[in-house]
């Protein structure tokens, strides 16, 4: 009996003790533009899945042509992979990038921007049906507006 209290106090106070230690969150000394940039390009993985999902309905529907369709769908995974290289590079960072780091970073966006106006003019432009051009401009302003927020964080 009198070991199970002493085990009982013991819990409690390692408990005690593990709730009093402050946490820091991680230790990562990132700043917040870099933060908010890999939580941007995060965003926008998302918002080009979205993209990738309505155009298949799109085309199941008969709304996009199937060699529309297929253009499409060759532009977003330009841009996903463009996305994905940027995303686990800058998601690597465990202080603020050095002057090498910085230069990859940049050289990547520049990578995600240029797949991401090929997307536009050569994917979303050319299509004459308004409804389905409406519908899918309006996810790449979400793509747009995640991609503003990583310009924002000056990695060129």
């Amino acid at each position: 009996m009198k070991s199970k209290k002493a085990l009982v106090a013991l819990v409690l106070l390692l408990s005690f003790t593990a709730l009093s230690f402050k946490c820091d969150g991680g230790g990562s000394s990132v700043s917040d533009p870099y933060r908010k940039a890999a939580k941007a390009a995060d965003d926008m993985a998302a918002a080009i899945n979205t993209m990738t999902r309505v155009k298949r309905d799109l085309g199941t529907s008969g709304k996009l042509s199937h060699d529309r369709e297929v253009a499409l769908t060759t532009l977003l995974q330009k841009a996903n992979t463009a996305d994905r290289a940027f995303l686990n590079e800058i998601k690597k960072l465990k202080a603020d990038p050095n002057p090498a780091t910085k230069a990859t970073l940049c050289s990547l966006f520049n990578t995600v921007t240029s797949a991401l106006t090929d997307l536009n003019n050569s994917g979303i432009l050319p299509i004459e049906d308004a409804d389905t051009k409406s519908k899918l401009t309006t996810i790449f302003s979400t793509i747009t507006a995640a991609s503003a927020i990583i310009a924002s964080a000056g990695l060129c």
